[in-house]
């Protein structure tokens, strides 16, 4: 049980608020804007206005080139890591964490609700909690780069964690981590940085902002 001063004198902060505080450090530590930040103080870029809807390492590699963006990438799966690790031994802590963390990344309030797609965070925390996810949500981009088409291998290689993760001897730790990076990853795509449905927008454009993460 942690402790804490108020002016001179120890209180004991109970186990909820202790877990509330970790919580809040998770959703912060995933609200860093780390691509925002490189560009801006080294290169000068306000990736905002360049590429508002992915301020994230990918942003910085349109923006930048592979250098900023390596370092960001770097960054970014420190913080997912990092964050999870606050959560302890708790499946349920462990997969709370690693959607704040997600969370925090995609919607950071430093950055107005702007942020990326996730995938970097959601890499760092699922190295805590799912080793072999960590490399399949990885590999989906990469081949999606490959063949130029970026959004649906990132869709297909998060889809494929829910195959990976069911199969795994560590099912009942890696499914609710899986699920928790998920979810804000896949309402980043559909949603955007406004967290809002509109209800002239069919909903087929939706279903193609999730497969291609895209809105023509």
């Amino acid at each position: 049980m942690a402790d804490s001063v108020v002016f001179g004198s120890t209180t004991r902060v109970g186990p909820l608020g202790e877990g509330l505080w970790r919580a809040g450090c998770s959703f912060l530590i995933g609200a860093l804007p780390s691509a925002h930040l490189v560009a801006k103080y080294t290169l000068g870029v306000d990736l905002r206005a360049a590429h508002p809807e992915s301020v994230s390492a990918t942003g910085t590699y349109r923006a930048a080139g592979l250098a900023p963006f390596l370092i960001v990438s770097a960054l970014d799966v420190a913080k997912g890591y990092v964050a999870t690790r606050l959560a302890g031994r708790s499946r349920r802590s462990l997969a709370l964490h690693a959607a704040l963390v997600v969370a925090g990344h995609n919607w950071s309030p430093f950055l107005r609700g702007a942020g990326g797609r996730g995938i970097t965070p959601a890499t760092g925390a699922l190295l805590c909690t799912h080793w072999k996810g960590a490399v399949v949500v990885l590999g989906g981009p990469a081949l999606g780069y490959v063949c130029r088409e970026t959004g649906l291998g990132a869709f297909a290689s998060q889809f494929l964690l829910l195959s990976v993760a069911s199969l795994s001897r560590e099912r009942r730790t890696a499914l609710p981590s899986v699920a928790a990076v998920l979810v804000p990853m896949w309402a980043k795509r559909i949603l955007g940085n406004e967290l809002e449905i509109h209800p002239n927008v069919p909903v087929a454009r939706y279903v193609e902002r999730l497969l291609y993460d895209r809105d023509d």
